[in-house]
């Protein structure tokens, strides 16, 4: 059954109609750097796997398990949809990798969407959002998860 008038509220009609008179424009993500990881007492060396939502999972875990028999520490880092694929891999690692520690630390990354009137009269927008982002240690030392950063 079709989605008729009937279910859409004014507001909804009112939104999409000013919606039409823009049209979308570029992204500016804030960038994620490793000092940027909220992650106290973080050792010096380690890998870091930024999962985005096009990374293939194969990939990623075959160059994370190969790594991280000659590395101590792993961190995972995904952000929006990536959260549930940067999690799904280290749950995999663990299962590998027994004696593993975790500390696991969410954030949110600013993301700033601008959008370009189509009508002279109307003012150009920018609208900021807060992405969630997920950063997973996985180390093969003990960690000091007590200490906030």
């Amino acid at each position: 059954m079709g989605r008729g008038m009937g279910y859409w509220t004014p507001d909804f009609i009112y939104d999409y109609y000013q919606v039409e008179n823009y049209s979308k424009g570029k992204n500016v993500e804030e960038p994620l750097d490793r000092d940027s990881i909220p992650i106290p007492d973080l050792p010096t060396d380690f890998i870091w796997m930024q999962v985005s939502g096009g990374s293939k999972m194969r990939n990623l875990l075959g160059y994370a398990m190969k790594a991280f028999k000659e590395d101590r520490a792993i961190v995972w880092s995904g952000s929006g949809a990536a959260m549930g694929k940067a999690i799904s891999c280290v749950e995999i690692m663990k299962r590998r990798y027994k004696q593993t520690h975790q500390l696991t630390k969410i954030c949110y990354r600013k993301v700033e969407e601008f959008w370009e009137p189509q009508l002279e009269e109307l003012d150009p927008l920018v609208v900021v959002r807060e992405v969630p982002t997920i950063h997973i240690l996985l180390s093969k030392d003990p960690l000091n998860s007590s200490s906030e950063k």
